[in-house]
């Protein structure tokens, strides 16, 4: 216990020693320059020669050469010990050992302060290097359970990427603090860091109430590790806010760090009291230079002696020319030598000489427990108490053996982990390259060992055991000893003469070179008396001046404690007497990320699910709108009203459904389905009472069942009495309305369902009547005769017969025809109004065996309604009128089927007569007979026929052409001609598609290498492994891909270029089928990159705050939230914007399928109008650089401008709107809209137009102009199909078009013209041109074009010489508007440059009765007029598909002076198909001349 005279006195020595110092740096001011050089705080420009030397991020000093095991990086040492196993050997000893020279854990603790003022060399490097330490098996603190394969973690330190390239420029590591004694453990090394610890008031630093730094509430990023007592990270803003990074490691470093905090405030406020009129800053910056002075020569002066025991040699002023870098050996090796002194605890009194026991009862804190904890240790210590504890706790022995605290539980990478320091030691001087122990001692010019006993022969003596593993381990080289281990050994009372001599060397380096060095009078910051005085300022004066410690409370030389020394320690701290450390074993970091990624990967899969229940939703949506559409104008039919209700119909014992009954208008029901599609009529015209069967059974849902006359019954099912009732009430009153009258028969329902004629068994029995028939006719042999065996199902057959509307089902016709009515007569022999079984197969054996004879007679006979024997022309005009209607045409009027018959009369000689014979219908028909001879009958009601009917090619006499010999006829020759037809076809194809793969793959392989090899200084590669290649190439690929997507879809660019040479060398029609293959090729790339991204989130998730630090480097962490999966994928621009464009993707994608775009073309549009977003998104997606400079901007600007130019052209016509001319609503839902032509506005025939109209909407959409190039109008054909187009079609029906007068009338806005693949008809010398279904509207305007220019002479110059027109159409009946467009070509088709033949598909067999006859009575019709009786043209008809192969064929051999002919199509699928394969066919042959297929898909 200090007197309180004594304390007096101290406190006015301490006032005094202050008082000199800030008066005696104020006496010369006045002989001191006005401006004093402030010190950078990041060490630049203290040498003013070489102004980075000493600056922070500089690399470490080679005083040794480096010596990797490649001579450029890799580890050395590689032949060299496991670090784990050379610690046990000679690192591994007794705890609590006392300083052999007494020195004190003060010593130990300011050293490490030291170490953090000049270096900051160890912390893990970027990229990412994790090497394994080897744990030998059984080792007792990291395989307690022998299960051996541990390994310790190491991480490589940072370095200088620009080194490590070659053996000229070895590896160099980086030292992130300045080198300088300067005070940056103080003051940090920026001086923004700084400002958020200065209160900017009289130049001293932020303090609290009880003047002690503040917390770290602005989250500065101080080094914030898990605690071991909660293990985990707690906040940062429970730290103390210090100018180190590091200095909450531990207590004793905290102390020092608050200890100088003080000493500067404390220096600051005496220069504030001396030059009150001095600013914020120049006291600060005085202070500060007073404080690193003072630092300076405590750690040169007083610490460094203590430490080696020999003091430093004298300061000889400053020296520009000398390295005041930190060098490897020092760094890696010497400097670590005081990590043998480490105690294992830390000792804690009060000036009593009271050591503080811990909350457990410990007599010290122990060192393990408190890593990282310092903070919180400080809210039940104070600093006196640490810094008085220290001054009496004497440090370890100064040996080799380092104490388990640091030996096997210091604080690891990864945070939670613990490793050996010892081991670290040796494995960072291999990091770092340093050669063996005995090239070191020669660069020092200290003489090499030969043996390794000579080392320390003391420690041999006592040891011998050591050494002899240590030689063992080595495999007795000497020269191959790590620097660690051999400067170790050397210890005796301190470091031995190789650590001392690189210690003494690096620090008289730091200080010569220093230009701010306190000493150097010639820098103007301290004159020669300053210097003085701050010599004699010493750590003890220090810690005096800045705590409540009096001066008997510590003894003057803090760094040893003697016997006269106040409160001796208790005892000598040993790990095996203090509480068990607590650490982890190991820890997840994915732990918590868990269920957020499984709902992340579900959240990503379910986005393509529901995108396509999104899109089955529209379409269901658009399909119910048509169908109300359509059952709304069914109920306005005629004005009549229906009735409706909801039932259930019995069909079979297994199958029921719900239908909706619909009375009306006509004398009929209706059921309907739930989609509103009718199932079936039940009709009772032909009836003057309905039989109504119910049934009578109590405990069964009611039933009822309805007769209905030539037809099947009608039986429903009720939910009760009540609905059956009123269903029997609406269908009497709806009778009665009618003039009819129900009659209600009560039965059972097994009764009535059991004689019940329902669909299925009618249409059970009518099959087996069909199979009997045709099996007992083709069943026989020539001249054998029908045999029968009796049996219930043949007395069924028997018993069975065909009604008129069955039949007319069987013929694929309807039961109102004239020709059904006038075949079925001539059938049903007996007259009874049905056909029986032996009627029908009577007529079945007549077509099938019969003679040309009997087959004239049934024609004849269908000609003769009065069976009077004869045949007059009436009743020939009305057989001619029949077989008009069953080609769906009414193009014949009554003079011109005159004309036929007279004609028909006139050729067979027949001018005289009115009536004609038998005798003479066979003369008539004469020259017919081979046509006559293999006519049948085709009943497409059966399912077995004797007509080949998986076929209705027409018959083309006109195009036959003479068997050739194939060139070669072996199967081999056959397959080369096919694979060189097809390489010839699609030679361009094949060449760009090469092209744009080679290119797409291309990209993928160099990012893929770029990632996998060649990115060695990122660590993408090391945390994601191959996934980061993947993504990377995918990224490239797919960037690609989208850009080029803009030029296929830029279509006024492509038209434009169809119009020069260029269009030669680029298959520009295929731009649509390239975008496709582009667009799936971007979805699989686009599909990789996400997996893999979700592949490497998982990996990023797993990875601490430093390695993620090395990873993002452009992201900021805060130290206490670790990011999980959820943050990378919804938090981060990168994540967000991948998520949101993986969706636009999937909805452009599904909402593309031809299904959606066929019944929901608005949504398909609206889906795809988010590709701007897409392109957007796709900009910004790289903006954060998460994994590395964006990119995509490099595939995008060539493509975009493009694009862009081409958009403005559209702009020409898009907001322009055009009057209408006129609108004619066309049979079949055809809507013709004449509208004017802009000015300027240049197309070509068979080009195609982006139409809106603003009385509907601004919705576009395509349609072909139908007008020719040389008419000042544009007019387009359009078909009501989808939604869109009956709004259009109903819009301007006359019936409900009313124009308001104060409303603008409605316009047309359009985009475009854009190129066709029909446009190009005028490129070859022969062309034929084949138009389907609404695919023909191409041909409107290029057969007007055509005919024009030839007629004209306008086109003399074209290739063009003839052009054979194939339309093929179900019947004439759809497209009246597209015959009085052939009708207007063939009048100018003056040149004969156009051949025209029409294909009626909806047709039956070639030889069927009904085919024939009209190609008889289209024969004579031709002759007579020279056109066609079903169209008016004289285009040939034909009934039935055209059979293209043989067409072509004949077009070959009739054009072979020509090399290529061009083939133009247009229609649906299965059209433009049939058409390609014909192509294909011809050009196996590999004949002259060459088929060329242009096309286009509707539908």
């Amino acid at each position: 216990m200090m007197p309180a005279g004594a304390r007096r006195s101290w406190l006015r020595s301490t006032v005094l020693l202050l008082g000199l110092l800030a008066a005696g740096l104020a006496q010369e001011e006045e002989e001191r320059p006005k401006r004093v050089e402030k010190q950078r705080y990041d060490g630049w420009y203290n040498n003013l020669a070489h102004p980075e030397w000493g600056s922070v991020d500089q690399r470490l000093t080679r005083k040794t050469p480096a010596s990797y095991a490649d001579g450029v990086y890799m580890m050395a040492g590689q032949d060299r010990p496991s670090p784990r196993k050379l610690s046990q050997i000679f690192m591994k000893g007794k705890d609590g050992l006392p300083s052999n020279k007494n020195r004190t854990a003060l010593l130990v603790f300011f050293g490490q302060m030291i170490s953090s003022e000049i270096l900051m060399a160890s912390e893990m490097g970027c990229p990412i290097e994790m090497h394994k330490i080897k744990v030998e098996r059984c080792d007792e603190m990291y395989d307690k359970d022998c299960k051996g394969g541990k390994y310790m973690p190491f991480y490589r330190a940072g370095y200088d990427s620009k080194t490590g390239q070659c053996p000229n420029m070895p590896r160099e590591q980086i030292n992130s603090k300045t080198s300088w004694i300067d005070g940056s453990f103080i003051y940090s090394t920026s001086e923004a860091w700084l400002n958020t610890m200065r209160s900017f008031e009289n130049g001293t630093f932020r303090t609290d109430e009880n003047g002690m730094p503040p917390k770290n509430r602005e989250r500065v990023p101080m080094l914030n590790y898990p605690s071991p007592h909660v293990l985990k990270t707690l906040s940062p803003e429970r730290m103390f806010l210090l100018g180190d990074e590091r200095t909450n490691q531990n207590p004793a470093l905290l102390a020092f760090g608050i200890l100088f905090f003080r000493w500067h405030n404390k220096v600051a406020m005496r220069v504030q009291e001396e030059h009150p009129d001095w600013s914020d800053e120049e006291v600060f910056q005085r202070a500060r230079r007073i404080v690193v002075a003072t630092l300076q020569n405590v750690a040169m002066y007083e610490y460094l002696p203590a430490f080696l025991g020999d003091a430093v040699d004298p300061y000889e002023g400053y020296r520009a020319d000398v390295h005041p870098g930190i060098s490897h050996v020092f760094q890696s090796a010497a400097f670590r030598f005081g990590h043998t002194m480490i105690p294992p605890g830390l000792y804690r009194r009060d000036n009593k000489c009271n050591f503080k026991k811990t909350a457990t009862g410990d007599d010290a804190l122990r060192l393990c427990s408190t890593w990282w904890d310092s903070s919180d240790v400080l809210q039940d210590s104070t600093v006196e108490e640490l810094l008085m504890g220290m001054a009496s706790q004497i440090a370890e022995q100064e040996d080799a053996v380092l104490c388990s605290d640091v030996r096997d539980k210091l604080f690891g990478p990864m945070e939670f982990s613990r490793r050996d320091l010892g081991a670290l030691n040796i494995m960072r001087g291999r990091d770092n390259g340093l050669p063996d122990y005995n090239t070191v001692r020669k660069c020092f010019k200290l003489p090499m060992v030969t043996n390794l006993t000579e080392v320390n022969p003391e420690l041999a003596q006592k040891h011998p055991d050591i050494f002899t593993e240590l030689m063992d381990a080595y495999n007795g080289d000497v020269m191959n000893i790590d620097l660690y281990v051999g400067g170790m050994l050397e210890s005796r009372d301190g470091p031995g003469e190789l650590f001392r001599a690189i210690i003494k060397e690096q620090f008289q380096r730091l200080r010569d070179a220093d230009r701010f060095w306190f000493e150097n009078t010639e820098n103007g910051v301290f004159s020669k008396d300053e210097v003085e005085t701050i010599r004699k300022v010493r750590l003890y004066d220090i810690i005096l001046a800045t705590t409540n410690i009096s001066r008997l409370d510590i003894q003057e030389k803090v760094f040893f404690h003697t016997a006269d020394d106040p409160c001796p320690q208790p005892l000598q701290l040993n790990a095996s007497l203090m509480e068990p450390c607590r650490f982890l074993s190991g820890h997840d970091y994915f732990q918590g990320s868990e269920v957020p990624y499984i709902y992340a990967c579900i959240f990503l899969g379910a986005v393509p699910l529901l995108t396509a229940g999104a899109a089955y939703g529209v379409v269901k949506l658009m399909n119910r709108r048509r169908r109300r559409y359509r059952m709304k104008q069914e109920e306005n039919n005629n004005g009549k009203s229906t009735d409706k209700m909801f039932v259930t119909e019995w069909l079979h014992q297994n199958h029921k459904r719900n239908v909706k009954i619909k009375f009306g208008p006509d004398v009929a029901f209706v059921t309907l389905n739930r989609k509103g599609i009718k199932l079936r009529t039940a009709r009772f015209k032909g009836t003057e009472t309905v039989v109504v069967e119910v049934t009578e059974d109590s405990h069964k849902k009611p039933m009822c069942l309805v007769r209905v006359p030539n037809d099947h019954d009608v039986v429903l099912e009720f939910d009760n009495l009540n609905m059956r009732k009123r269903f029997l009430t609406k269908l009497e009153q709806f009778l009665n309305g009618h003039s009819k009258t129900m009659e209600t028969v009560t039965t059972f329902k097994e009764q009535m369902l059991q004689n019940a004629e329902t669909k299925e068994r009618r249409q059970k029995r009518l099959e087996h009547f069909f199979r009997e028939a045709y099996a007992l006719t083709f069943g026989l042999k020539p001249g054998e005769k029908r045999k029968m065996e009796v049996s219930n199902d043949i007395i069924m057959v028997m018993r069975t017969s065909l009604t008129k509307k069955e039949f007319a089902s069987a013929l694929g016709m309807k039961g109102d025809a004239v020709f059904v009515h006038k075949m079925f007569n001539v059938v049903d022999k007996d007259g009874d109004g049905q056909i029986s079984f032996q009627e029908f197969l009577d007529t079945v054996v007549l077509f099938s065996r019969g003679t040309i004879d009997n087959k004239l007679r049934i024609i004849f006979d269908m000609c003769d309604n009065d069976r009077n024997g004869t045949i007059d022309k009436d009743e020939l005009s009305e057989m001619l009128r029949s077989l008009v209607e069953i080609a769906k045409t009414n193009s014949l009027t009554d003079m011109e089927v005159t004309e036929l018959i007279d004609g028909m009369f006139k050729s067979a000689g027949l001018e005289e007569k009115d009536v004609m014979t038998y005798d003479d219908f066979k003369l008539l028909m004469k020259e017919f007979k081979g046509d006559l001879i293999a006519i049948g009958l085709d009943c497409k009601g059966a399912k077995q026929n004797f007509l080949d009917t998986s076929t209705n090619v027409a018959r083309m006499p006109s195009f036959r052409v003479d068997a050739f010999n194939e060139r070669r006829d072996h199967w081999w020759w056959k397959r080369w001609d096919s694979w060189v037809t097809f390489l010839e076809e699609n030679r361009q194809n094949i060449f760009y598609l090469f092209v744009f793969y080679v290119i797409t793959i291309a990209l993928f392989v160099e990012r893929f290498i770029h990632y996998s090899f060649l990115a060695e200084h990122t660590d993408l590669r090391h945390v994601m492994g191959i996934g980061i290649a993947i993504t990377r190439g995918s990224a490239a690929s797919l960037s690609f891909c989208y850009s080029l997507l803009l030029l296929t879809m830029s279509r006024n660019i492509l038209t434009l270029m169809k119009n020069y040479s260029i269009h030669q060398y680029i298959p520009i029609d295929s731009h649509i089928q390239f975008h496709k293959i582009v667009a799936c090729t971007a979805l699989f790339f686009t599909i990789l990159h996400a997996v893999g991204h979700l592949v490497n989130f998982y990996h990023v998730s797993t990875q601490s705050l430093d390695n993620l630090r090395c990873l993002m480097k452009e992201m900021t962490f805060q130290s206490d939230a670790r990011p999980g999966i959820m943050f990378w994928l919804f938090n981060t621009l990168t994540g967000i914007s991948g998520v949101v464009l993986y969706i636009i993707v999937i909805i452009i994608f599904v909402f593309a399928h031809p299904l959606v775009r066929k019944r929901a073309y608005k949504y398909f549009w609206y889906s795809h109008s988010l590709y701007y977003w897409l392109y957007i998104l796709s900009i910004v997606h790289g903006l954060a650089r998460l994994t590395g400079p964006p990119r995509f901007w490099m595939f995008f600007i060539g493509p975009a401008i493009i694009y862009t130019f081409d958009k403005i052209i559209s702009l020409r016509t898009k907001y322009m709107e055009l009057d209408i001319i006129e609108t004619e609503l066309l049979p079949s839902d055809v809507l013709k809209i004449k509208f004017y032509r802009p000015p300027n506005f240049q197309y070509h025939s068979g080009e195609w137009v982006r139409l809106a109209c603003t009385g509907v909407g601004d919705e576009y959409h395509s349609f072909t102009l139908t007008s020719a190039p040389h008419e000042n109008f544009l007019s387009c054909h359009i078909k009501a199909q989808g939604p869109w187009t009956w709004k259009l079609r109903n819009f301007f029906d006359p019936i409900n078009y009313v124009q308001d007068e104060d409303a603008p009338p409605p316009r047309i806005r359009l985009e475009g013209p854009f190129g066709g693949g029909n446009q190009d008809w005028y490129k070859f010398e022969v062309a034929v041109m084949v138009g389907g279904g609404i695919g023909v509207t191409p041909y409107a305007s290029i057969l007007n074009d055509l005919v024009f220019g030839t007629s004209t002479n306008r086109y003399s110059g074209v290739s063009c010489k003839k052009v054979y027109f194939l339309w093929i159409c179900p019947s004439h009946k759809s497209f009246e508007w597209f015959i009085d467009v052939l009708r207007d070509v063939e009048k100018k088709d003056v040149t004969q440059v156009l051949e025209m033949h029409i294909f009626i598909t909806q047709f039956f067999h070639k030889f069927d009765l009904r085919t024939t006859m009209l190609y008889i009575c289209e024969n004579h019709f031709q002759r007579l007029s020279n056109r066609s009786m079903f169209t008016g043209l004289k285009a040939i008809n034909h009934f039935g598909r055209p059979d293209m192969a043989s067409f072509f064929k004949f077009i070959q051999k009739k054009h072979n002076y020509v090399s290529k002919i061009g083939v133009f199509s247009c229609g649906p699928r299965p059209l433009t198909k049939s058409v390609s394969t014909a192509c294909d066919d011809v050009n196996k042959g590999r004949k002259l001349p060459y088929f060329i297929h242009h096309f286009e898909n509707f539908g």
